[in-house]
């Protein structure tokens, strides 16, 4: 593995993380977990783009890892290495917009 995918991992991973705990932060300091403060959570612009950008780095991450996971071991179980790649992508690229869509 190069060091570019190296290093977008570990950004990309950072980047989840740091979204988890954000939530997890603005859901207690928010009183719990009621409807309106999903619905004031969700109707935020900073929820929704930083949401957004997650949600594309984690994409990207898993077709990534797809790939990496492809080269490893798709030749030991005799699967298409391209068919699982695009396996990946294909599963990544519909996580991607369905979250889109319940985003926007």
């Amino acid at each position: 593995m190069g060091v570019n995918e190296w290093i977008f991992q570990r950004v990309s991973n950072l980047l989840i993380i740091a979204f988890g705990l954000w939530l997890i932060a603005t859901v207690i300091s928010s009183g719990g977990f009621t409807q309106e403060a999903l619905a004031g959570l969700l109707g935020s612009t900073v929820f929704r783009v930083w949401a957004m950008v997650t949600l594309l780095f984690a994409g990207l991450n898993s077709v990534l890892a797809g790939w990496q996971i492809a080269g490893d071991y798709a030749e030991k179980f005799g699967i298409n290495h391209g068919l699982m790649v695009w396996g990946t992508a294909i599963v990544s690229a519909a996580y991607v917009v369905i979250g889109a869509m319940l985003l926007f």
